[in-house]
């Protein structure tokens, strides 16, 4: 499952860090170590996409550093997840796309991988 796993992460543009070794159930999570940056842009015609609640089990709904929401070309920083089959990024940073102000020490601001297509792209 773990090469499955890596595969995976390598085809969506996050091949980088140690992934966990167990597999995706229902309710569990599989947290890639690395904090890394992507690129929002949404495949089809969204400007943008809406912040998505933490999708853990049993999770805090606080959220802070999130009162907007990131547009196409925004940059977002933070760590992997997989939960329950499903990729998220749990974001610590954001700028929005052609603003020059970073939100850092962000809270409970979650962004799914795909929706019809990739979401968030890897910068190097």
């Amino acid at each position: 499952f773990v090469q499955i796993f890596q595969l995976y992460i390598s085809k969506i543009g996050c091949a980088s860090s140690k992934a966990a070794t167990a597999g995706p159930t229902s309710g569990t999570t599989n947290e890639m170590t690395t904090q890394e940056t992507y690129k929002l842009q949404h495949p089809q015609t969204c400007s943008g996409m809406f912040w998505r609640a933490d999708p853990r089990p049993n999770a805090s709904t606080n959220k802070k550093g999130g009162d907007d929401w990131p547009r196409n070309g925004a940059l977002l920083k933070g760590v992997a997840h997989d939960v329950g089959g499903t990729k998220y990024l749990c974001v610590d940073s954001w700028k929005q796309n052609k603003g020059t102000m970073w939100y850092i020490n962000c809270e409970g601001l979650w962004m799914p991988f795909e929706q019809n297509g990739l979401l968030l792209h890897r910068q190097k």
